[in-house]
């Protein structure tokens, strides 16, 4: 949730951002951006002390002070812009953001005088009844520096102990009789949904996918099943890319136009390129060229880069590997800790043994070589251009550029013509 208040705050080019956490949260600072300072709140005493507790980190040179609150994820930048935008244009001593609700429930309700607002009244607070649609306080704020520092210590305790920042608003409206003491921004209802329980954790996140979906659709993504479909705000889709149903897109991924991502498939924090297909597959922190097709079913742990053009089919694991262009390894393979070539065949059953019980070796496969179905490839090796396994063997040694072996463990046969390594015509044996 934080992350996407951050986000939101830093949309609005602020010139600092000041996180207020409470010790028992301290875990948080690690995960932090680098632009954020920290102050802590030691004792729980409401909105009004975290406030006073950032006041002495503020820079020199800020007029305006905008305080956002860590449990509203649904809070954009643009909102916050306009927030302060309205701030500096009025001059007021408190902005509000507010939302109008028909029915406004928990909410705080704003009290007005004629055209000036005087205070906030909390729900508990207020007998009066609705008929129509009612403008709330979203608990997000925006204030005159100079006033808040003035004023923020004079707010009363509240009868629970605690310092609310609500109280500031009948102060500013006793300390100008101007209607521009106090003013408010309305923005979309979703912007004062704060998050106090799983359950509203829950809606909040239904709402940041219907959003971001609508986003992508409307940018020239197909998201074929919008309610069954989860893509991080961070991610970057381009125009006439198709989501399927099922998919979850997350982190830092781009997908390239025309790529079809599922149905079923995930993608997590994966670079994929133009025209591709990646059906029913997990990727995590891969990197794949223009025109690969993956799956179904298929397995990019971290580390893996797929070259242009290369065809990756059902279960096939790769890790930390590099496949190069025009590659095909289509069936029920692994490929870890290795660099494939261009024009690869990688036939079914295939395994790269990279791990000896302690250490992890490279397997290199030269372009055009062909690995035979069943190959166990034990690492160190390396297969030359051109070269060839027989199905079944297990090479335990490098096999030299054109040649072809077979067996357990795998050596090299003898061509028609009666010299080893001929890669064309072998001789059965």
């Amino acid at each position: 949730m934080l992350e996407h208040v951050i986000r939101a705050a830093s949309a609005a080019n602020p010139s600092q951002i000041i996180v207020v956490l409470s010790p028992a949260k301290a875990a948080i600072v690690n995960s932090l951006p680098e632009n954020c300072e920290v102050a802590w709140q030691t004792e729980p005493l409401g909105t009004g002390h975290a406030a006073a507790q950032a006041l002495p980190l503020l820079s020199q040179g800020i007029d305006r002070v905008a305080i956002l609150f860590g449990d509203h994820p649904l809070l954009t930048g643009d909102a916050v812009a306009d927030l302060v935008g309205e701030s500096r244009r009025s001059g007021a001593y408190v902005t509000l953001l507010t939302a109008v609700l028909n029915d406004p429930g928990a909410y705080g309700r704003l009290v007005r005088d004629g055209n000036r607002i005087v205070g906030i009244v909390e729900a508990k607070e207020d007998p009066r009844t609705y008929a129509g649609s009612v403008e709330i306080n979203s608990g997000i704020s925006c204030y005159d520096r100079e006033w808040l520092q003035q004023r923020l210590a004079d707010v009363p305790r509240s009868s629970v102990g605690e310092y609310y920042l609500t109280s500031l608003v009948e102060m500013a409206a006793r300390d100008s009789n101007s209607s521009q003491a106090v003013v408010s921004v309305i923005a979309s209802p979703e912007t004062a949904y704060g998050v106090n329980d799983r359950v509203e954790l829950a809606k909040a996140e239904r709402l940041m996918r219907q959003r971001i979906n609508e986003r992508l659709m409307r940018s020239g993504v197909t998201i074929v099943d919008p309610t069954s479909t989860f893509i991080d705000e961070t991610v970057v889709i381009e125009q006439d890319a198709r989501i399927e149903p099922f998919s979850t897109i997350r982190g830092e991924s781009y997908i390239g136009a025309a790529t079809v991502i599922g149905p079923n498939s995930l993608v997590y924090d994966s670079r994929i390129g133009r025209d591709c297909a990646i059906i029913a597959s997990t990727l995590e922190s891969s990197i794949v060229g223009d025109r690969v097709h993956v799956g179904p079913y298929s397995h990019f742990r971290s580390g893996t880069r797929i070259e242009a053009g290369a065809h990756i089919g059902n279960y096939v694991e790769v890790k930390n590997s590099t496949i190069g262009e025009g590659t095909h390894a289509g069936h029920f393979s692994y490929v870890g800790d290795a660099t494939v070539g261009r024009n690869v065949n990688i036939g079914a059953g295939t395994i790269t043994a990279n791990y000896d019980g302690v250490n992890k070796h490279q397997t290199i496969i030269q372009d055009d070589a062909f690995i035979g179905s069943d190959t166990i490839l034990r690492a160190p090796v390396t297969v030359g251009e051109a070269g060839r396994t027989g199905a079944g063997s297990v090479v335990t040694r490098d096999v030299a550029p054109g040649s072809t072996v077979v067996g357990l463990p795998a050596r090299p046969i003898a061509s028609r013509h009666g010299a080893k390594g001929g890669k064309r015509e072998e001789t059965n044996q």
